[in-house]
């Protein structure tokens, strides 16, 4: 993408979403796709920030998969680095970002209610209602997706943990936690997986929560623009999880591919959308996400 992205233009593009002073704004994001930043991650950070003003929060996800590989895992969110990309990572370094304690799905935020948010019991499992999905639910959360699509917003399992899919479970998990102070400690914590099915986790079906997110887009609930050449999404939390309540009702199955179309994702209308290159986890398995930008052709690909 030639020229690079400059304030002004962060700060057009996610205010025209409608990110608003005093919002709480979740952000799944993929800094490649907007094209060379000026400032780079810290500017959108920043942006974002001045935006929702001292009255408002940031949060992003800070997962963390490397636990998984390790026979006896030490929880660290002070160390334990988020691998949902630079943003997310930048966004946990920063100097007023609190972050909560999880096996894997822990977020950072920054702001007036960055404390509420992520001071969460690390028994309960993240997508428990008193945990952290819940606290962002009831602050009528924004979602926002930055060059990614619906397959990466999370707020998706929170929807299928409210609805007891079938094809879900908790599963307890015995761990230590480093302490503030470098101590160590055991932890009891709740994680939230798939079960096991003819020798892979979904059977003949996968993912597809790009489902979901075209009947969102149908009901108008769905803010629409482009910030560089990333396409970005934003909508309420409370209107997913509302029509979750509804759809999965009707068929559990709302959140995945058909039968016997694994991988077959449903397409989207704005935007034009590509499978990002497999890149390994912190456990080691080869991962892919759908990005969403304005022109393919302008898409900066690794390597």
């Amino acid at each position: 993408m030639s020229g690079t992205v400059s304030r002004g233009e962060l700060l057009d593009g996610f205010g025209k979403l409608g990110i608003k002073p005093g919002s709480v704004v979740l952000v799944h994001s993929a800094m490649r796709t907007v094209g060379k930043i000026d400032g780079g991650a810290e500017a959108v950070i920043d942006a974002l920030l001045e935006l929702v003003g001292p009255s408002g929060t940031l949060v992003v996800p800070t997962y963390t998969f490397a636990h998984e590989a390790e026979s006896d895992p030490i929880i660290d969110p002070a160390q334990d680095k988020a691998e949902m990309g630079i943003i997310t990572e930048t966004a946990r370094k920063h100097p007023n970002a609190r972050r909560s304690i999880a096996y894997r799905h822990s977020f950072a935020a920054i702001g007036h209610r960055a404390e509420v948010i992520t001071d969460t019991d690390p028994r309960l499992c993240a997508f428990d209602p008193r945990s952290t999905f819940g606290v962002m639910l009831a602050l009528n959360t924004q979602v926002a997706l930055l060059g990614v699509t619906y397959t990466s917003c999370t707020s998706h399992h929170f929807g299928e943990y409210l609805s007891e899919v079938p094809y879900r479970q908790t599963i307890p998990k015995q761990v230590k936690v480093r302490l503030p102070d470098g101590t160590v400690v055991p932890q009891a914590m709740t994680d939230y997986q798939p079960k096991s099915s003819g020798g892979s986790y979904y059977g003949t079906r996968s993912p597809d929560f790009n489902r979901l997110g075209t009947m969102l887009e149908r009901q108008v609930s769905v803010s629409k623009g482009f910030v560089g050449n990333a396409a970005v999404r934003k909508f309420p939390m409370r209107d997913l999880i509302d029509l979750t309540t509804v759809e999965a009702a009707k068929d559990f199955n709302v959140f995945r591919t058909a039968e016997g179309e694994v991988g077959k994702l449903t397409e989207l209308d704005f935007g034009q959308c590509t499978m990002s290159p497999k890149f390994p986890d912190g456990a080691g398995r080869p991962n892919s996400v759908q990005w969403c930008v304005r022109d393919l052709n302008k898409l900066e690909l690794p390597g």
